[in-house]
């Protein structure tokens, strides 16, 4: 009964010790961003990722010279885009291929064309904020 009992308590203890290691994996954004610091970037959407764990938007911008710089923005899972009140439907047509948008990031440490995402405007006024890495700032009608 004894050796049962601690059987029990070391599966347990096994899972529980899993399942916080898996915790503090996954939340690695200060360490690859600099959460301290926030860049705005102008491109043109080449496509958009309703994605789990994180929705990506991916842009190609254009430097002084004509040379072309694929970036990414990683952003909020659909679920907390729905709590902010945005739809699939709204931002796969708010964010097709083709639209210029100037989106606002904590940029990568290692200086890769990637940022966290805090907020975008598109060429006509459309504003998508959330709660990315730079704090909450509400939705703009």
């Amino acid at each position: 009964m004894k050796s049962k009992l601690l059987v029990a308590l070391g599966v347990a203890t096994l899972f529980l010790l899993s399942m916080s290691v898996s915790v503090f994996a996954h939340h690695g954004t200060g360490i690859s961003y600099n959460m301290k610091k926030a860049v705005d970037v102008k491109g043109v959407v080449t496509k958009f990722a309703w994605l789990n764990p994180h929705s990506q938007l991916y842009f190609d911008v254009k430097d002084k010279d004509g040379k072309v710089t694929a970036w990414a923005a990683e952003m909020r899972a659909p679920g907390n885009l729905t709590a902010e009140g945005y739809t699939r439907k709204e931002l796969m047509e708010k964010l097709k291929p083709g639209t210029e948008v100037t989106v606002t990031g904590n940029p990568s440490k290692s200086g890769a064309p990637v940022v966290v995402f805090i907020k975008l405007m598109t060429a006509d006024g459309y504003c998508l904020c959330n709660n990315g890495g730079g704090g909450a700032v509400p939705k703009e009608e």
